[in-house]
């Protein structure tokens, strides 16, 4: 695992938590964020139905396969790589590459492929950064306000998070 992944699993799970099984949210059961309904052959729920621990090192694993991965966040210029993850690991991968690609000008359709990883490249990271965190705070107000009235007790802690991880990854560089 990259030492990039390792820096910013740690801080993605400081807003993950543990379990949780929440009314208004449609992911369902989740543990430390890995819902159930998306991921239902998780090694990890055979332990969570015995009562039994998870161990850390099944948790890191699963984000580091099913997220980072996919994601390519390695190739990325840092800070964006991670916090391209942590949205991911928020709001689900597909939903998170379109928002980069809006934010990087380039056709929002989901696909992380040469176009978008290209512009990526290309961006001032700075630029690109913010124009991200814009991104993603109109996702959470228009699926609080527009689409899902039951996810309004989420919205507080998500744009929370968004700054909150953005503040941080800045202050890296």
């Amino acid at each position: 695992m990259s030492e990039r992944f390792v820096r910013i699993y740690e801080i993605v799970m400081k807003y993950e938590g543990g379990y949780v099984n929440h009314p208004n949210d449609p992911g369902g059961e989740t543990y430390k964020g890995i819902s159930r309904r998306a991921h239902p052959n998780w090694e990890g729920w055979m332990l969570i139905d015995q009562k039994r621990p998870v161990p850390e090192d099944w948790v890191r694993g699963f984000y580091y396969e099913q997220f980072w991965k996919p994601l390519r966040c390695d190739e990325m210029p840092a800070p964006i790589g991670e916090y391209l993850f942590d949205f991911a690991v928020n709001a689900g991968i597909r939903q998170a590459v379109k928002n980069i690609q809006m934010a990087a000008g380039v056709t929002a359709d989901g696909i992380l492929g040469p176009i978008t990883m290209g512009a990526i490249r290309r961006s001032d990271v700075q630029v690109l950064m913010y124009k991200f965190l814009v991104h993603r705070i109109n996702f959470y107000v228009t699926i609080t306000t527009q689409r899902r009235k039951q996810f309004e007790v989420f919205f507080l802690g998500w744009i929370r998070r968004t700054i909150e991880v953005f503040s941080h990854l800045m202050s890296q560089k």
